[in-house]
């Protein structure tokens, strides 16, 4: 029964962590548009002793001042889960508009992620509990408010600079509580595919991302979710002997010969897979997640049709998702595609902070039956880190409570995409603004997976994401007028 739990876990800390004229360049930004630079950061923000006071690390942040004039605007990317580089590579629509803002645009890496590591490596900084537990969102949004401060004194040394916060996913969740919580440093907020009121005691459908997985698959062809749902069952079947092990291993090309750990390893290894393809099912070509195609999950599901066995079929899609060039031998169950996301930060956050709580019902979706249980999912992330989680500290911390309510806050831009798992646990479920106290746009992009409002504008954008970014626009220029009328584009 413990090992059931445990692999539930690790699978559902896998899940959770598994954006005018200008905006029609199709601007891709390469290392080379920024410069990096490397601050002096506090290790803990929240003490007053002398010791405390004068620990520090090196924070990673980027900067490019390509368009930036005295009196322009400050786009401060809220660092996510990963190296920073990673999403300053994949959130080109702040450098798409930063022409029109003569903005500063600055990317700043997440403490605990990337090489912005507190006590020097990964290994050391998550050695035992007295190192690791400065990792908390607290602490970052910290780091970000010092990062602003300095940034407008004494690096653009303009301290009147306006500044509006951008992010994605947990990015987005930053960006948006960073206006909650730093008014006076953020005018306003681009809060992308931010699933905020996804937090125990507050999200009432668990069960909503794999339902909305299932959607977009059925959608993109009607028989694919049948496929999908009987395979579970048979790849279960076939790994209960050695014959059927060796089959599966052939057929899915695994690097290495499955034993039975082998088989759990390739069910959840697909399970990630189906979340994450529907994340990144965006219509042109990309290499966030993976490389891969336009559409993905239609391709997916298009390859399916090579045979009628179930598990041929399965493992045929499966290899545009592991090798769409076409350069690997083989599959590896151990290897992240995603290798700049941070998964050890997030193992930690998901467990103690962060929990965003999953479930798949198969009578409503193409997922196993896999019910979230807290207390067990807290007994054991307790144990493997040796410290006290909180699941229910952000719903206060933030607002939301038992209901949906932010009416202490204002210019925040909430969007999410219909095709995105993660939008069931935003603002999306709310069809107005009324939980904000003002200036609250909530935009459901009908067309959009993942934050792909964030990315760099794209010939294939389809209209919802370009009057999403239109939207965008208008608010940010609402924010950073120096008058309190509405500005027109």
């Amino acid at each position: 029964m413990f090992t059931l739990l445990l692999l539930a876990a690790l699978l559902q800390i896998s899940l959770s962590q598994k954006l005018m004229g200008s905006l029609l360049k199709n601007h891709v930004p390469q290392e080379n548009t920024w410069k990096t630079i490397f601050v002096q950061q506090k290790v803990d923000h929240f003490a007053f002793d002398r010791a405390s006071h004068e620990r520090h690390f090196s924070q990673k942040i980027l900067v490019n001042l390509d368009h930036w004039k005295p009196g322009g605007v400050l786009f401060f990317y809220t660092g996510n889960e990963g190296a920073i580089e990673l999403f300053a590579q994949n959130t080109g629509f702040v450098f798409d508009i930063a022409p029109a803002f003569d903005a500063a645009v600055v990317f700043a890496e997440h403490r605990y992620y990337g090489v912005s590591m507190p006590f020097g490596s990964l290994n050391e900084s998550f050695s035992d509990w007295t190192k690791s537990r400065y990792l908390t969102v607290e602490q970052a949004m910290a780091d970000f408010a010092e990062n602003i401060i300095w940034l407008k004194n004494d690096y653009l040394n303009k301290n009147d600079t306006r500044v509006i916060t951008f992010g994605g996913s947990y990015g987005g969740m930053l960006a948006a509580w960073m206006r909650a919580k730093y008014p006076g440093l953020v005018q306003g907020a681009i809060a992308a595919s931010a699933p905020v009121w996804m937090f125990p005691g507050m999200s009432q459908d668990t069960a909503g991302p794999y339902r909305l997985i299932t959607e977009v698959f059925r959608d993109a062809q009607s028989d694919c979710p049948v496929k999908i749902s009987k395979s579970w069952d048979v790849i279960t079947k076939m790994g209960g002997t050695k014959t059927g092990r060796s089959q599966l291993s052939k057929i899915f090309k695994t690097c290495k010969q499955l034993d039975s750990d082998g088989v759990v390893a390739l069910s959840n290894w697909l399970n990630g897979m189906y979340f994450d393809m529907a994340m990144v099912n965006y219509p042109y070509p990309t290499s966030f997640l993976a490389d891969l195609p336009a559409w993905p999950v239609k391709e997916f599901c298009r390859r399916t049709n090579v045979s009628d066995d179930v598990i041929t079929a399965i493992a045929a899609g499966a290899q545009m998702y592991s090798n769409y060039t076409g350069q690997l031998k083989c599959l590896d169950l151990d290897s992240d595609p995603a290798g700049d996301l941070g998964m050890t930060g997030w193992d930690f956050q998901a467990c103690l902070e962060m929990i965003l709580p999953i479930s798949s019902d198969k009578s409503v979706d193409m997922f196993p039956d896999e019910q979230f249980d807290l207390k067990s999912y807290v007994a054991y992330c307790e144990e493997r880190w040796n410290s006290a989680a909180r699941p229910f500290w952000l719903k206060y911390y933030f607002g939301g409570g038992d209901g949906y309510d932010y009416s202490g806050y204002s210019n925040i831009f909430f969007s999410n995409g219909r095709l995105d798992p993660w939008a069931v646990g935003g603002t999306a479920i709310i069809p107005d603004e009324d939980f904000c106290l003002s200036d609250c746009p909530n935009v459901l992009i009908e067309d959009g997976a993942h934050h792909l409002d964030l990315r760099s504008s794209n010939p294939a954008d389809p209209e919802s994401v370009l009057n999403a970014r239109k939207l965008e626009v208008e608010a940010i220029k609402r924010w950073t007028s120096r008058t309190a009328t509405k500005v027109e584009l």
